[in-house]
């Protein structure tokens, strides 16, 4: 299976709070490079893997 890569941003607010943005997710580093090129975002590429094998809690 091929690596995915995922264009992250870091958004921060006024109040200091500071989130990680999902932009897209691209087959290779150097389209999702070029994605953030395009979109004049200073974004990184990170490897992606899905959460699809992960459970969800069933007790708190």
């Amino acid at each position: 299976m091929n690596s995915l890569f995922a264009l992250i941003v870091t958004v921060c607010a006024l109040t200091g709070e500071c989130s990680d943005i999902m932009l897209g997710v691209y087959k290779t580093e150097t389209v999702c490079e070029a994605a953030a090129a395009e979109q004049h975002v200073k974004g990184q590429c990170y490897p992606y893997k899905s959460a699809d094998d992960q459970q969800p809690a069933l007790h708190f």
